[in-house]
């Protein structure tokens, strides 16, 4: 009687050593799920942050009438978009132009004014986005004997383009309306 006692203790040890062992298991487990959701949507919160500063850029906005149509942007905020790839080229090390890819890291601006595309902005000298703004920025139009200087406007057509692996906005193209 006295081994039948000892071990159905025994029994007893192992099986509430074996719920233990389950119970931690199951804790890491849903923990480790926990933490890896949860690091999951942190980086998605900082994709959507990132390609947000040039989604912005796409889209549609209402007029006076109430009536929907693309937003228009100047000249001046094509140009600080195209300092801002540059500038996260740069931190990113892609010094290089990369062709157009739904791969490649590197951000690229194009710019279409009537016949004339302005390719890889991001690349351009601060000289040279300075001479896009005094050329670009302002039409002149003959009204009869009056001549009118008005802004000129651009807006971006087409959803810009991300990449397939980091999911980053790598490409974004303004055209003057």
């Amino acid at each position: 009687m006295e081994n039948a006692s000892k071990a159905l203790l025994m029994g007893a040890e192992i099986l509430v050593g074996v719920m233990i062992i389950s119970i931690g298991v199951y804790l890491f487990n849903t923990l480790g799920r926990y933490s890896a959701d949860t690091a999951s949507n942190i980086e998605d919160a900082q994709i959507a942050s990132f390609n947000q500063q040039f989604f912005k850029y796409y889209g549609m906005s209402a007029i006076e009438n109430g009536e929907l149509e693309p937003t228009r942007w100047t000249i001046h905020d094509v140009v600080g978009l195209a300092n801002l790839a540059k500038k996260i080229n740069t931190q990113n090390e892609l010094t290089e132009i990369e062709p157009i890819s739904d791969y490649t890291s590197y951000i690229q601006v194009d710019l279409k004014i009537g016949t004339k595309t302005f390719k890889n902005l991001e690349s351009y000298t601060q000289d040279k986005l300075i001479d896009l703004v005094k050329n670009y920025s302002i039409v002149y139009t003959q009204d009869g004997t009056e001549t009118r200087a008005n802004t000129k406007y651009f807006i971006v057509p087409e959803e810009p383009s991300i990449n397939k692996n980091t999911r980053l906005v790598n490409y974004i193209k303004f055209v003057e309306i």
